[in-house]
């Protein structure tokens, strides 16, 4: 960067509808993206990005993560109902971990918060931003920039998979100390979690379910614990080291398997009762007050709904698009509250209204013991993406939980 360029991972167009159809029949394995199979994403040198005022400042980033977010729009998965308030080509990558370059506060160490507001686009707040909410910004597609809801998703705002980017001040959230880069790279997932969780923290006495042992579910593992650490939680996971993680986190139950033989340990669990309907497809009778949903796939959906309990609720978390032929019976037959969560921002059911950033943040600092820096398992340099899209499209075969670009200080001279 010293000599004004900047090096990223580039998202230069949306995959085509035939190319969505090949992935999704092929599937998106390392080799097929080490040659090339993904045209749509590039390495490459640019000028880096100039602060336009003194409201904006340059990073560099140290660790930017890889959001299923971003694999979904990778692979052709993501729904395009979004698609308006997004602009490429794009750098990619919203969760960061920088320093500024420049300035009063060059060398400050800061988390990101990739939201694109009224105030960055020059616009008069609206009422989401004015609620602290810019998540759900009415004029993500307005303003002095082009369209996007974040960083990383916005053609005027590189993401953190680079060696520059800007952000304006609003954005930026110093890391205490005594936080690890790992840590820091974690927040902005977490503080997904932690919204979530805020939104509608579970009763005491309530069972609760989360359903994912990625990134997303181990976090919101957290974010129950670490918001009631009295509260029993069970988790499902696939692999071994999801469920050797959610163990240490705090698991009261660690459940493993799919399909029918899912439901079954899931119902024991809940205490729930099963019967067989006409076609065969287990029901329960009984089951959990609380599920959240952190995967976000149809199949994860459907599990959701049959083992939640009457009146029970069900949190979306995990981000998901479209869901063919699902049965919604159950939603109506059993009075389920769905809920959907989005990000973060100002949290009006905490005391002085935190960012949820800066909340989570105080909480890993009095909660050494949780160590949720062990999350991140690997790290590429930003020129092997290939290698870095390949663990986290097989994260079962490589023990994989966050996966992040680690981008080393410039040299010196």
């Amino acid at each position: 960067m010293a000599d004004g360029t900047a090096h990223g991972v580039w998202l230069r167009a949306r995959p085509s509808a035939l190319n969505q159809r090949l992935l999704q029949t092929l599937g998106p394995t390392v080799a097929r993206i080490s040659r090339g199979q993904l045209p749509w994403l590039t390495y490459r040198t640019g000028p880096a990005p100039q602060p336009p005022s003194p409201a904006w400042l340059q990073l560099r980033p140290i660790l930017a993560g890889i959001c299923g977010s971003d694999l979904s729009v990778l692979t052709g998965k993501q729904s395009p109902i979004l698609s308006p308030f997004a602009s490429l080509p794009a750098v990619l990558g919203h969760e960061v971990v920088a320093k500024v370059s420049h300035g009063p506060r060059a060398g400050e160490r800061v988390v990101v918060d990739p939201l694109i507001s009224c105030e960055m686009r020059g616009l008069p707040w609206c009422g989401p931003c004015t609620d602290g909410l810019p998540g759900l910004c009415r004029n993500a597609a307005e303003g002095a920039l082009a369209p996007g809801m974040m960083m990383g998703f916005c053609a005027d705002l590189p993401g953190g998979w680079s060696d520059a980017m800007l952000a304006h001040h609003s954005q930026l959230h110093p890391v205490p100390e005594v936080l690890s880069d790992e840590e820091a790279v974690l927040v902005e997932p977490l503080s997904v979690a932690m919204h979530a969780v805020l939104h509608r923290v579970p009763e005491p006495g309530e069972r609760v379910l989360v359903i994912g042992g990625g990134t997303l579910g181990l976090l919101t593992l957290a974010a129950l614990r670490l918001t009631n650490p009295h509260l029993e939680v069970s988790v499902v996971v696939r692999h071994a080291a999801q469920e050797r993680l959610a163990t240490e986190l705090g698991a009261t139950t660690v459940l493993r398997g799919r399909g029918d033989d899912l439901l079954q340990r899931a119902a024991r669990v809940a205490g729930a009762s099963i019967y067989r309907s006409l076609d065969g497809v287990p029901v329960l009778r009984g089951g959990f007050n609380h599920v959240v949903d952190a995967v976000g796939t149809s199949d994860s959906l459907r599990t959701s709904l049959r083992l939640a309990d009457a009146r029970g609720r069900v949190v979306v978390l995990g981000g998901i698009g479209r869901v063919p032929d699902l049965d919604w019976t159950l939603v109506w037959a059993r009075e389920l509250e769905l809920i959907g969560t989005y990000v973060y921002g100002r949290e009006p059911g905490l005391t002085g209204a935190p960012h949820t950033f800066d909340h989570v943040m105080r909480l890993l600092v009095e909660h050494r013991d949780l160590e949720l820096g062990r999350l991140v398992t690997h790290r590429f340099a930003l020129s092997d993406w290939a290698g870095a899209m390949g663990a986290a499209l097989d994260r079962g075969g490589r023990d994989a939980i966050k996966i992040a670009f680690e981008i080393p200080p410039p040299a010196a001279h």
